[in-house]
């Protein structure tokens, strides 16, 4: 592990609710936290999960809080995320406005949530949303002090607090500031930690590898990580590997603690724990890399904006290593580029793009965006057209992926159901043994595997998950979830026809000529 590097001091402190809380935690703990999501996984769901899932791929504290004191107020959160962010639903629902700036979800009679300034928005009026699920993307937009302007997300909550019917805006802070699981499109490997890997390696070089840095970068982080803690999120300077110093009896050491060895190891959990977050949250990896994604765009009180400019700017592996070394960590003689130290990261980040990056070993998870990102949905989109009828003209970037990731039998694969289902799970890195071809082979597979859990009597879409696999012995399609095509039509599925039709949009179906479908649902990472 490198000696101690200086970092600001760190804020974040959440603001109080000042409403009446117990209608609203009534409303949100008792209705918001129905969903059964621990059943689709092998480990127990994080401490603590908050009513509301963030809005935003940030998921600590806002930039501009609940306000109301004085005369310049701001009811809400502000995001301040680049324009074209994704934003997520903060809970199942059903859309009731999509006017001007705004997208409004209601969840349950008396429970609303708001979101303004959009750069595209992928729900429309009347749409059924999942939590967590993608409603369109953020824009810019000005508001009165103390609020943002320019590019950010809005977030508002609005609670029934009598027998009135009126609505009321409250504040969010409690109602978000225990979630750190990682808000993403729908149809993730699990949903218990949303990281995607065979260990602490993987899973980190698979986040930043899906969010917006290059596989190369993402490389370049690990290959850091690994000289600082092996990559153990609860690891203090000095310790032996695999030695857990609890972040609690850490928050007043001197030295380094942490994946990337915050130092002192209080300038981190300090304010997560001041913003309410309990030991054992603190010393997840996905909190971490939360933490740490959050830093390098600028969004905490311990900002790493200029790391994160000069590592977006390099692209080979070994300049993403000594970025990362030279302007986040800060290492004793760091400014010494000769430094012996900048050789072993690189080598280290080598060995991770080699193994994890699709470089000489082959890779767990290859490719940029899309690839090696643990979300079904995601890479589906991403290989097939969001509109039907496009017979055998494949979308851009389908037949270079189908051909890494599947293979040529000299046939014509690019219309091949089964060819596209297992090329999306492989590119994803959901399951890189996933049967290649042949839906009856593709069926078998997926009924005798403990990586899947399997239904065979589904009758209606209410029973559904994005990212579910629709398979029998002739045919085999992915349940997206709904989602507007570009033609402004919803569909919410995606599949491919031999010989008929490429990989498209398409309307889910629970049985056709040749008998009902298998369900085939992911339970853990491959």
């Amino acid at each position: 592990m490198s000696d101690s590097k200086a970092l600001p001091l760190a804020g974040g402190v959440m603001l109080v609710l000042f409403l009446p809380l117990i209608i609203v935690l009534a409303l949100l703990l008792g209705v918001l936290t129905s969903m059964d999501d621990a059943a689709a996984c092998t480990t127990p769901p994080a401490p603590q999960e908050a009513a509301l899932a963030f809005p935003t791929d940030l998921k600590g504290p806002p930039d501009q809080g609940w306000d109301d004191e004085g005369d310049e107020q701001h009811k809400g959160f502000d995001y301040t995320v680049d324009k074209g962010s994704p934003v997520y639903a903060a809970e199942e629902g059903e859309v009731i406005s999509v006017e001007g700036d705004w997208i409004k979800i209601e969840h349950t009679p008396g429970l609303q949530t708001w979101y303004k300034f959009f750069e595209s928005k992928s729900v429309r009026r009347g749409s059924t949303v999942d939590r967590g699920q993608q409603i369109g993307t953020s824009g810019e937009g000005s508001e009165s002090a103390p609020g943002k302007s320019g590019a950010h997300l809005h977030f508002e909550l609005w609670v029934q607090q009598d027998e009135s019917g009126t609505l009321k805006q409250v504040d969010p802070t409690d109602s978000l500031k225990a979630d750190t699981s990682a808000s993403s499109s729908s149809g993730g490997a699990c949903g218990c930690d949303g990281l995607v890997g065979s260990n602490n390696q993987a899973k980190a070089f698979n986040f930043f590898a899906s969010n917006g840095y290059s596989k190369e970068q993402a490389a370049g982080i690990v290959g850091n990580m690994i000289h600082e803690s092996g990559v153990e999120p609860a690891r203090l300077q000095s310790t032996p590997p695999g030695t857990i110093t609890h972040a609690s009896d850490a928050k007043d050491n001197p030295n380094g603690w942490g994946i990337v060895q915050w130092t002192p190891a209080g300038k981190m959990i300090k304010p997560s724990l001041e913003a309410g977050h309990d030991d054992a949250t603190i010393e997840s990896l996905e909190f971490q890399l939360n933490f740490l994604k959050s830093q390098l765009e600028g969004g905490t009180d311990i900002p790493e904006a200029n790391a994160g400019t000069k590592l977006k700017a390099t692209s080979t592996v070994e300049a993403a290593a000594v970025a990362f070394g030279q302007y986040y960590e800060r290492f004793a003689g760091s400014e010494d580029l000769s430094n012996p130290r900048y050789a072993q990261r690189k080598t280290a980040a080598r060995e991770v793009f080699d193994t994890f990056g699709g470089g000489a070993g082959g890779g767990e998870a290859t490719g940029g965006c899309g690839a090696g990102n643990g979300d079904i949905v995601a890479t589906a989109l991403q290989l097939a057209w969001d509109t039907p009828d496009h017979g055998h003209n494949p979308k851009p970037g389908y037949p270079e992926a189908q051909r890494q990731y599947n293979g040529s039998k000299g046939y014509d694969e690019l219309t091949d159901c089964g060819v596209f289902v297992a090329t999306v799970m492989v590119m994803s890195g959901v399951d890189p043994d996933y049967v290649r071809r042949l839906t009856s082979s593709q069926r078998a597979y997926v009924r005798g595997s403990s990586k899947y859990e399997v239904f065979e009597n589904l009758t209606n879409e209410s029973q559904l998950r994005p990212g579910d696999i629709f398979v029998h012995n002739g045919h085999t399609f992915i349940y997206t979830g709904p989602y507007e095509g570009s033609n402004g039509q919803t569909y919410n599925a995606a599949s491919a026809s031999l010989y008929g039709h490429v990989p498209e949009a398409t309307h889910v179906y629970f049985s056709d000529s040749r008998g009902h479908y298998t369900v085939a649902r992911i339970k853990q990472s491959g």
